[in-house]
């Protein structure tokens, strides 16, 4: 039996901002598993945060500015372990767009490392249902029905 699901075409989608110069295109919801891409703009950070799930990042196009000082241009894929604590940026003119697949939570700290933020499978489909309900958008997501 064929089990593949339908195909989402990623580039008709609508981005889902989270944060100023951040936006989401979330693609799968799974239990604690979720994949998504992030389009962060140019000049944009990506704050300090934790892991507790590992984290697969494939770069589709732009560069981003790893907390190590190197590049990940388009193409690169970076593995974050459980537990890894970074922070990265958008490195040149235009945006970086990562397809992102992950469990667990993210946690957002500040410089002393206390808890600012989090965000979770849960939480995120939560905000994407709201975002799609507010702007008249078709959830496509799957594992958002």
């Amino acid at each position: 039996m064929d089990l593949t699901s339908r195909p989402i075409h990623t580039l008709a989608l609508p981005w889902m901002p989270l944060s100023l110069g951040i936006a989401v295109r979330p693609l799968r919801f799974s239990g604690h598993e979720r994949t998504l891409q992030l389009r962060v703009e140019p000049g944009v950070s990506v704050g300090k945060h934790r892991h507790t799930g590992p984290v697969h990042a494939f770069n589709v196009s732009g560069s981003r500015r790893l907390g190590s000082g190197e590049l990940a241009g388009p193409g690169a894929y970076v593995y974050e372990p459980a537990g890894n604590a970074d922070c990265w940026s958008c490195e040149g003119e235009e945006p970086v767009i990562v397809q992102i697949s992950m469990t667990g939570r993210v946690i957002y700290v500040d410089d002393a490392g206390e808890t600012l933020s989090y965000t979770d499978t849960a939480k995120l489909r939560d905000s994407y249902l709201a975002w799609c309900a507010k702007e008249g958008v078709t959830p496509l997501a799957l594992g958002s029905e």
